[in-house]
């Protein structure tokens, strides 16, 4: 990421920022003006408020309005963890009747199509010709392809900002290339959580050994898209992690394909 700087590519940004709302794929166009201030889980919207125009009361209906739209899109995570990087690349789909994703992280891969989610994990199941398991929770497989599953769904925290205590308009920055207009979210995870805005990524189980507010960077392009989140998770039970996650490839084609039966091992051994 490199912050945008004066001159040409300050220009270059403020006319793709008045653009916002041309975005073909979005839908028609609604005033700004009547969005309203979202309800416990907000319902989605694509209007064509730009992205320098966000408020706390339209930031996430807008931006998962937008996803929603797109359908698809990839994202990609570094978690920095003492030291230690982990990267997190997924597919997904969001809309439809076919939602699903496919992720890769370390050495593992994992594919999500309707209820069900299959982890690639060979050293988990002991077979080569059978490296897949359906994950079932009690099961072997079910820590880590949960972990590789929420990993791969981040862009959920973006639902927390109908939920923020503290809301910024920052700086316009360019993430690989992309002018983008830059907010700073502070949000109350009690009430995102128990609202269900976060499902996928945060919840209420999940945030016993969290900090009460969680902020959040979420630059957002021309076209309303999220294209970047940054934070960091404050865990007391598993320390300090800091998250940078991209987001690109809107709308492109996607397939998910469940692993055939005879690549997925028993439930006994997994």
């Amino acid at each position: 990421m490199r912050i945008a700087k004066a001159g040409a590519v300050t220009a270059v940004l403020v006319l793709a920022l008045a653009a916002c709302g041309s975005d073909p794929a979005a839908g028609p166009a609604a005033d700004a003006s009547t969005v309203g201030t979202p309800s416990a889980s907000p319902s989605l919207s694509v209007s064509a408020t730009a992205p320098n125009e966000l408020s706390p009361a339209n930031l996430a209906s807008e931006l998962l309005g937008r996803l929603s739209a797109k359908g698809t899109f990839r994202m990609v995570s570094r978690t920095t963890t003492a030291g230690d990087v982990a990267v997190v690349t997924a597919d997904l789909r969001i809309s439809g009747d076919h939602a699903g994703l496919i992720a890769t992280g370390g050495g593992r891969k994992l594919i999500k199509t309707g209820s069900s989610v299959y982890l690639k994990d060979a050293a988990l199941t002991g077979d080569k010709a059978r490296p897949w398991s359906e994950l079932a929770d009690g099961g072997r497989s079910s820590r880590s392809g949960k972990q590789l599953l929420r990993a791969a769904q981040v862009h959920a925290l973006i639902g927390g900002a109908a939920h923020a205590t503290t809301f910024q308009r920052a700086d316009r920055i360019t993430v690989d290339g992309v002018p983008a207009q830059e907010y700073v979210v502070s949000i109350d995870l009690a009430r995102a959580t128990a609202a269900g805005a976060m499902d996928g990524y945060l919840t209420a189980g999940a945030t016993d050994s969290l900090p009460e507010a969680l902020t959040v960077r979420i630059a957002v392009d021309a076209r309303c898209l999220p294209v970047q989140l940054r934070f960091t998770l404050d865990d007391r039970r598993t320390g300090r992690a800091d998250v940078t996650a991209t987001f690109s490839r809107f709308g492109q084609k996607l397939t998910l394909t469940p692993p055939s039966a005879g690549r997925i091992a028993s439930p006994e051994t997994t």
